[in-house]
């Protein structure tokens, strides 16, 4: 079992920047975007970071980008400057992501680590991007985190150039439409209200309100008469619950078997695998689905708030989903013929 949980989610971004500006940076030529060119002047240093950005670029209001599936990763096809191959559509990952094996000649600075659900992370290097093109979308000029993922490319037997977060679309509102593999965006204001004229505003048959802690999606849910907090993570190949929610909670679930857990660091941890029943969100019970049961103490530490669990594969599999930044709403519908 693969579970693909990001290293650059658990960071404060203006700590991160705080970071970065206390160690050296290597800059770039036109001619070679991956080549070391020289290092720069600490005085450069600084305006050099606040020039990097994750501002979605294209001339668009509204975007409807195709997904396919590698198991149960959903990929997004994407160049970054001169490679061609997928990104793993992650909402546990606060921003960029980039596989090692494909961005190694690129120049780096280094930062502390971060932390996984299969453990902790002694540093992770950072790279810049010159572009990345989806569709009509395309970023430029983009700061990234490099991991080692080949293990999940080895596993899926397709080219993962990295994980592609939500700070990259948090402009937008957000439709995921798992069932018919769509990721759908379109342009917001900063209350969240549509930019594209002449179109409704879409109509879903429930509501929960989002909330942003460190640049991860939280919202709550309920199993039996307790209420917990969950993070969304569309990069999660299956559900989790923590060992550490109360004796009840963890009564209600039916265990099947031990299995390994692998996640971006390489890692492995054993965890206990079942089938979750009696989860409610918005005022709907979910139904039977997949999920495991660990400890996500050292997660809860980095983003500064306690995670009860994480919302995974089986989860998006019930319907479509809905992200509102602006508004700080998350908003679904539910297929017909669901079980609840």
């Amino acid at each position: 079992m693969v579970f693909c949980s990001a290293i650059g989610r658990i960071f404060n971004k203006k700590l991160l920047i705080a970071m970065l500006f206390c160690i050296s940076l290597y800059g770039y030529a036109d001619n070679d975007p991956g080549g070391i060119i020289r290092q720069l002047p600490a005085k450069d240093l600084s305006a050099l970071l606040l020039n990097k950005s994750d501002e979605p670029l294209g001339d668009f209001q509204s975007l409807t980008i195709p997904l396919k599936r590698a198991g149960r990763l959903f990929l997004i096809e994407a160049r970054i400057d001169d490679q061609v191959g997928n990104l793993i559509f992650d909402t546990g990952a606060s921003g960029l992501v980039l596989n090692r094996t494909y961005f190694r000649k690129y120049a780096t600075t280094t930062r502390s680590g971060g932390s996984g659900i299969t453990g902790s992370f002694d540093k992770v290097l950072r790279i810049v991007v010159k572009r990345i093109d989806i569709s009509e979308l395309y970023y430029e000029d983009v700061a990234a985190d490099i991991a080692d993922l080949g293990h999940i490319e080895d596993r899926r037997g397709v080219k993962i150039l990295g994980l592609f977060g939500i700070n990259m679309i948090d402009n937008f509102e957000v439709v995921f439409d798992a069932n018919n593999n769509e990721l759908q965006l379109t342009r917001i204001d900063k209350q969240g209200n549509r930019l594209i004229s002449g179109q409704p505003e879409l109509k879903f048959d429930f509501l929960q309100k989002l909330e942003t802690r460190n640049n991860i999606l939280l919202v709550k849910g309920t199993i039996g008469d307790k209420t917990l907090n969950f993070c969304l993570d569309t990069g999660a190949e299956t559900n989790v619950i923590s060992s550490s929610v109360s004796k009840k909670v963890l009564s209600t679930i039916q265990i099947n078997r031990r299995s390994n857990l692998g996640g971006a660091s390489s890692r492995s941890v054993e965890v206990l695998s079942g089938t979750m029943r009696e989860f409610e969100s918005g005022s709907h019970q979910f139904g039977s689905m997949e999920t495991i049961i660990t400890n996500l103490d050292a997660m809860s530490e980095a983003y500064g708030c306690s995670i009860d669990g994480m919302l995974g594969y089986d989860f998006w599999q019930k319907g479509v989903f809905c992200f509102n930044f602006g508004k700080n709403e998350f908003r679904f519908s539910i297929w017909k013929g669901d079980k609840k």
